[in-house]
């Protein structure tokens, strides 16, 4: 073949043509374009330095990414509490593309928690939320199909519109199953339901804008809660419940935001209407990331407040210690952890760990333990730190 193939390029025939290869032109990256890609939840963020652990690829002038994580855990606690094996877990898929002069990106988010966690949820001492009394409901299986568009404005501007049959609207931090502080802490804080809940909303449709470190944002959504009799269906509704939220990204490494929102007849076990002001501050290095928290659900009989505090710190590669700390309803609970990565492939990261709750409330100073294997979508790999 060594021999032939020179002779044969020097043949007086024309060479046969070969079919034409498409190149694939690199995304355009502009600021809607990393507008877009930086957020986590919904149109809510963590700060820029935080690692996204997230694959993606080029498509048909389509960027293909996916992200997820699943723990399957064990838990036992003291007290008046139970104990579970159980999953909890979720799945995203997002495609973006430029369009009209900006860009689109539609994303689907999934959870098979209906079935590995089920209608009675899993233990979580102190935890009440959906008709829940010291347990933990799942997520729906569909936790987000959106649409959004975001387009270059005059003066450093974004500006963008999210449409989702089931989403996030603008109200709230960035939801705890997405928030970089929270990664490798596989239950819910207490303060789930007066900081984050709305993370799946029904009828969400959100504009906003963004002007070098500030934005604003307000919301219309549907204000139920999910049905946790049914689990794997779209819950639908019109729009009565609103949302306004402002956020500050002074520099790649911080984030803030103050948000309000009126939900109306949020909960299907007690009537009445909750106006809910919720105040966030994170920081991330990428190694290590930090979240302050505090919310404010207010009711015509009466208030309730929560705070929590927690972090994620990453060191030597692959291993990681976790806190959380929170007030709830005079209830205070400690939470510290670990998590051992165990292998890695190219777009996958396996590890164990655990992590102690300690509460101290009225009477009662339960614990609760969690072992878990942790199973996620990697990040590009870097080095020690």
């Amino acid at each position: 073949m060594m021999i032939c193939a020179p002779a044969f390029a020097q043949h007086e025939h024309m060479p046969m043509p070969m079919p034409a290869q498409k190149p694939q032109k690199p995304m355009q990256h502009d600021l809607a374009s990393d507008f877009l890609m930086q957020q986590a939840s919904g149109t809510s963020h963590d700060p820029a330095a935080a690692s996204p652990h997230m694959s993606m690829t080029m498509f048909e002038g389509w960027m293909v990414m996916w992200h997820g994580s699943a723990f399957v855990s064990q838990v036992v606690q003291s007290g008046r509490g139970g104990d579970q094996f159980f999953s909890t877990n979720w799945a995203m898929g997002m495609a973006e593309r430029p369009l009209a002069g900006g860009h689109l990106m539609v994303r689907s988010m999934l959870s098979l928690e209906p079935l590995t966690v089920g209608k009675r949820g899993y233990p979580e001492l102190f935890q009440t939320g959906e008709g829940l009394i010291d347990r933990q409901h799942a997520h729906d299986f569909f936790m987000e199909l959106a649409a959004e568009f975001a387009v270059n404005l005059p003066k450093q501007t974004v500006g963008y519109i999210y449409a989702a049959p089931v989403g996030d609207p603008a109200l709230g931090p960035v939801a705890f199953p997405h928030r970089a502080s929270a990664a490798e802490i596989p239950q819910a804080p207490l303060s789930h339901h007066l900081q984050d809940s709305t993370h799946i909303a029904s009828s969400v449709l959100t504009m906003g804008a963004k002007q070098d470190a500030f934005g604003v944002a307000i919301s219309g959504f549907h204000g139920r809660e999910p049905d946790n009799d049914n689990r794997w269906n779209i819950d639908k509704g019109h729009i009565d419940s609103w949302s306004v939220r402002g956020t500050w990204d002074p520099n790649p490494k911080w984030s803030a935001q103050l948000s309000t929102g009126h939900l109306h007849q949020p909960e299907r076990e007690e009537a009445g209407n909750i106006q809910r002001t919720t105040a966030s501050i994170a920081h991330s290095t990428g190694d290590w990331s930090s979240t302050l928290v505090w919310g404010w659900n207010h009711k015509s009989d009466h208030d309730a407040h929560a705070l929590l505090a927690e972090t994620n710190r990453r060191f030597k590669v692959s291993n990681y210690l976790t806190g959380r700390f929170e007030i709830v309803r005079g209830v205070r609970a400690l939470t510290g952890g670990y998590t051992k990565d165990l292998f890695r492939s190219r777009d996958l990261l396996g590890g164990v760990g655990g992590n102690v709750t300690v509460y101290r409330a009225p009477g009662e100073h339960p614990a609760g333990f969690y072992l878990f294997a942790r199973l996620r979508s990697a990040a590009a790999a870097h080095g020690d730190h």
